[in-house]
């Protein structure tokens, strides 16, 4: 018997986010919350060395491995890592934005949500592509609608999440009406193909206004399902998850912790991404003057006991360094935005988090007057 509560603690009168306590199966964390993404058997094993009450695994990278697949079914996904608090399985299906068929079936992840055990278990589902027909997505929605139906009938004893998905409000509204025909209140509820309107991948261009979109479209689902907690794949990082979280977005996940540490760039509340060193690219510039005191204050398990200089070096050099570091600023985040929501200066810390790049605009739309700015 699943065992879960949502109590809301605090709505802001200003914006669309909210605080509450999140129970689960003898867990509780607080909310919004960001989940990191663990690869299967890499390293770091981040709850050995943060303090973790949350963790996302991914079901393809279970199954891919037989080995590891028949301990995870044996042992359950917690054993299996080590971990006693919550694990979030998804089910890969972001891996069918770039390909429309892969060896993965509904029946088949749900028996290993099943023998693994997950708290939370995501729906298989075919994300959208910006970059695709709109027929292409047309048959992704009714796939995963098709899955749905499939797993929600035969779940045993998951928490399974229903995803939405669509580039149209009205899309994504009658999306909301077909979930619902199927559970009409969900505890948990996602939207996924969000990535590429966040960071403006390939195709992203033909969705008009696309952070306007992402505002629009949580607004909608928050009102179609008020009382789930409402989860966004694949958009988290140091400034998406405040704006995302300004939204009314209780729940978020990211591998970006690991992925920027793996192109040798460092997170920085408030800046973004910055690489330690000068190097031969305009995206991405390298740290100095402000981030360089920002850096020095850092108290992350890679920062702490020493010197500025010292942390640049081992920054630079070390890939464990800069993703343990990324990791520990991305939920240093977290509770800075619960500390700023709970003492009432929730608005000037968005600003403040914000007051630069693509989301400086966007969060103005949602501060100041959501109908008037034009992107």
């Amino acid at each position: 018997m699943i065992s879960i509560k949502f109590d809301i603690s605090y709505e802001d009168d200003e914006l669309s986010c909210r605080s509450g306590i999140f129970k689960l199966n003898g867990s509780a964390i607080e909310t919004p919350l960001i989940w990191l993404g663990y690869p299967i058997g890499s390293s770091p094993r981040l709850w050995e060395v943060l303090p973790m009450k949350n963790l996302m695994v991914n079901a393809y990278e279970v199954l891919k491995r037989l080995k590891v697949c028949e301990e995870v079914s044996k042992k359950g996904i917690h054993e299996y890592l080590g971990f006693d608090d919550l694990v979030f399985m998804d089910s890969g299906g972001f891996l069918f934005q770039k390909k429309d068929k892969m060896d993965l079936d509904p029946e088949i992840i749900l028996k290993l949500y099943e023998t693994s055990k997950p708290d939370i278990a995501a729906v298989l589902d075919h994300p959208f592509d910006p970059s695709r027909p709109s027929r292409i997505n047309s048959r992704r929605w009714l796939k995963t609608l098709k899955n749905t139906k499939y797993m929600l009938e035969n779940n045993g004893n998951i928490l399974l999440m229903p995803i939405l998905h669509g580039y149209a409000l009205k899309d994504l509204k009658m999306a909301c009406r077909e979930i619902k025909k199927i559970d009409e209140n969900p505890k948990f509820i996602g939207l996924g193909s969000l990535v590429p309107l966040i960071f403006n991948t390939k195709g992203s261009k033909r969705i008009k206004d696309g952070l306007k979109f992402i505002v629009d479209a949580v607004g909608l689902i928050r009102e179609e399902f008020p009382d789930s907690l409402l989860h966004t794949f694949g958009v988290g990082s140091s400034q998406s998850m405040h704006f995302m979280f300004a939204l009314g977005v209780d729940s978020l996940d990211s591998m970006g912790w690991r992925l920027k540490a793996a192109y040798g760039v460092i997170q920085l509340p408030g800046v973004g991404d910055r690489h330690l060193t000068p190097r031969n690219t305009k995206k991405r510039p390298f740290i100095k003057g402000r981030e360089k005191e920002l850096l020095a204050a850092c108290e992350c398990p890679a920062c702490k006991s020493k010197s500025l200089e010292e942390r640049i070096q081992d920054l630079n050099d070390n890939f464990y360094f800069r993703s343990v570091h990324n990791a520990w600023v991305f939920l240093n985040e977290q509770k800075k935005f619960h500390q700023a929501l709970k003492e009432g200066y929730i608005k000037s810390f968005i600003e403040s988090r914000l007051k630069k790049g693509m989301f400086s605009k966007a969060v103005k739309y949602v501060i100041n007057d959501q109908t008037a700015l034009q992107f």
